[in-house]
């Protein structure tokens, strides 16, 4: 298109391997190019979340026998298919912070289908400590109340501190299990060391994890309406902060050191390619732009 002019003269290009931008500038860069697949995302792990909803609506509009089965039903189908949906986000999400192209679909059904069972361990490990904190939060001040003694804090204390860590662990989990072929087991241990290594990374997180959720509670302050916009966020982009943070620490400590040992091309890194290799040169970056001398336009078809 034409419409400001210039577009006869060649630019400079985009050199493909120019040095990456600070992580802040490249977060946004990132987020900006990346804004409708992050938008689809959102609306996909919302569909997948209509057992849930369904639920509720059931629940509320009826009143029979087969209201309570059916909701079970529904709050069961849910509970199986909420890890596979977070394993299919973290393989989507990790080809987004790596710059990669993909097919959003496609690759969401290879991660939600290649690593259902194990994501389905992960999500029920989450569900039982989720639901311990949830019940020390009611017992242990009754308990505490009824002795009149500060010992059982300890408990709820030590309880608090392994969720915390558990939700540091998580944000590793299903990426290391969407860019590796480890075991569930070997998946869980180096999630906890690379939680114990990167606490820095773990507590920003937590804290932009913490400014989107009070974002969304401020929008329903606002009007209830605006619920509607949780179909196209936050999930999503929650899910984009968090391998953006700490993804970075499985190369370093995982996926780099992996390939270097192996002495195997490391496929996460742009690398020039051999010149004997190349069908064709990107000079991107390297050319001068060239200007029209003559000042004489050129013809119109029309």
């Amino acid at each position: 298109m034409g419409l400001f002019g210039g577009y006869q003269n060649a630019g400079p290009g985009i050199n493909p391997y120019a040095p990456k931008k600070k992580p802040f500038f490249r977060f946004w860069e990132l987020l900006w190019r990346n804004i409708g697949k992050l938008l689809s995302l959102n609306v996909m792990i919302t569909l997948l979340h209509s057992p849930l909803l369904l639920s509720m609506i059931f629940y509320i509009q009826t009143d029979n026998r087969l209201t309570v089965p059916m909701c079970i039903f529904l709050l069961v189908l849910q509970f199986v298919i909420e890890g596979p949906i977070m394993a299919g986000s973290a393989r989507v999400l990790r080809l987004i912070v790596l710059d990669k192209a993909f097919f959003l679909g496609e690759e969401f059904r290879k991660g939600f289908s290649s690593n259902f069972g194990a994501a389905l361990l992960y999500w029920l490990i989450d569900a039982v400590v989720i639901s311990s904190v949830y019940c020390g939060w009611f017992i242990y001040p009754q308990l505490a109340q009824k002795y009149q003694t500060n010992a059982v804090w300890i408990p709820f204390v030590v309880s608090l501190a392994v969720a915390l860590m558990l939700l540091f662990m998580n944000f590793f989990i299903f990426p290391l299990q969407a860019a590796t072929t480890l075991k569930k087991g070997s998946v869980l241990k180096n999630s906890f060391m690379l939680a114990a290594l990167s606490p820095k990374q773990c507590l920003i997180t937590l804290g932009g994890i913490i400014l989107i959720l009070a974002l969304c509670v401020l929008l329903l302050m606002i009007s209830s309406y605006l619920m509607f916009l949780f179909a196209f966020f936050p999930a999503a982009f929650i899910g984009y902060l968090v391998l953006f943070v700490n993804y970075p620490v499985i190369q370093r400590f995982v996926i780099n050191p992996y390939y270097e040992d192996s002495g195997e091309p490391n496929p996460e890194e742009d690398e020039p390619v051999p010149d004997e290799e190349r069908v064709f040169t990107d000079r991107g970056g390297s050319e001068q732009p060239t200007e029209n001398k003559s000042g004489k336009k050129g013809k119109v078809i029309s």
